[in-house]
């Protein structure tokens, strides 16, 4: 593409074979760049931000230090890579355009090679965590047994090798990690073998929704029989219900991950064929990469043990107080502007000399 500044329509048809040069998605396509980089910015800086704070918070509280606590931050490692490293290369890509890979075509790799294992990683944790809550639920007597601080990170090194599995079967031919024209990113490549793609859908999103679905039905309905007892308090009904309010703030986390990665999961196995808009999938795989610096807001929203702990490390609320006073002092100031500009207009109304004599 030449050099133009002409601004297009965001629902111009483009060309699979689209190469953008540098700053041309920017600026033949604004409507669409700038809030997909503003966003990149923002979840990059509050996601790597948040990301560390869980893991200083588990590292530094010792009732966050427990065997759901393994699951949890290793949840922060694998965000942590996207939302400090991805996102920022991701804001690259579409500032830059292919050209600028093509002359590290090592960089572009690495990059998506480590985005498939962070993202496989991130989102079968979630599925983990939610077998655990439904095993220390549904099935109490068990999670000893099968919960153990080994066990938890033989199972969070699985997951890793899952990712790296996806990746080495480049090597023997089967899919690709390169540079994606129609989302400007360096990722796996959707078009080198439609079966690696499906298997991809189904690894990273499927099988983990299909898992927690199941826990937390199981646990819905064991909370439901658990209300039908609740007459009597005894210490053991208030543990459960501490195991409830973290399966809580998981089954909110579980519900971001599916409004993020679902119509990623659908994009990417619909079309097969590379017909769809170029914007469709720009702007679906920047939603899908929220995910990452939303889980901190969650655990922070929901979560006394982490709310307790991230106030103690950052002063959180005493930062959200500063900014809702400051709101809430610059409202007041415009209301009071406002209020004596109107008694000024009406004391000189009464004060005029009337013009009927």
């Amino acid at each position: 593409m030449n050099n133009s500044t002409v601004s297009r329509d965001v629902n111009d048809e483009l060309p699979s074979d689209l190469i953008f040069g540098r700053h041309e998605f920017l600026l033949e396509y604004p409507a669409v760049s700038i809030p997909c980089l503003v966003i990149l910015v923002l979840a990059a800086i509050v996601g790597t931000f948040g990301n560390i704070l869980i893991l200083l918070a588990i590292g530094t509280t010792k009732n966050l230090r427990t065997l759901e606590g393994i699951f949890i931050a290793n949840l922060a490692i694998s965000d942590l890579y996207v939302t400090l490293f991805a996102d920022p290369m991701s804001i690259v890509a579409k500032l830059e355009g292919e050209h600028f890979f093509t002359m590290m075509p090592r960089l572009c790799k690495a990059i998506a090679y480590g985005c498939t294992i962070s993202c496989v990683n991130s989102l079968c944790t979630i599925a983990c965590l939610s077998f655990n809550r439904y095993i220390y639920i549904c099935h109490h007597e068990l999670y000893n047994k099968i919960f153990k601080k080994w066990t938890c990170i033989a199972m969070c090194t699985c997951l890793y090798g899952i990712g790296t599995i996806l990746v080495l079967l480049n090597l023997v031919g089967i899919g690709d990690h390169s540079f994606d024209r129609k989302s400007l990113e360096c990722i796996w490549d959707r078009m080198a073998t439609f079966f690696y793609t499906v298997v991809f859908s189904v690894t990273l999103v499927w099988i983990p929704i299909i898992v927690i679905g199941i826990s937390y039905l199981q646990i819905y309905l064991a909370v439901r029989k658990s209300d039908q007892r609740m007459s009597k308090a005894t210490s053991k009904q208030k543990k459960e219900n501490r195991s409830f309010g973290l399966a809580k703030s998981l089954f909110i986390i579980y519900a971001v991950f599916a409004t993020c990665w679902i119509p990623y999961a659908l994009i990417i196995v619909a079309d097969r064929f590379d017909t769809f808009p170029h914007i469709a999938h720009v702007v679906i795989t920047v939603f899908a990469h929220l995910h990452p610096s939303i889980n901190w807001l969650v655990f922070y929203a929901t979560n006394k043990k982490f709310k307790y702990a991230f106030n103690r490390i950052a002063h959180m609320n005493g930062c959200l107080h500063v900014c809702v006073r400051k709101d809430l002092e610059g409202a007041q100031g415009t209301l009071t502007m406002e209020t004596s500009t109107m008694s000024k207009t009406l004391e000189t109304k009464v004060e005029s000399p009337s013009t009927a004599d």
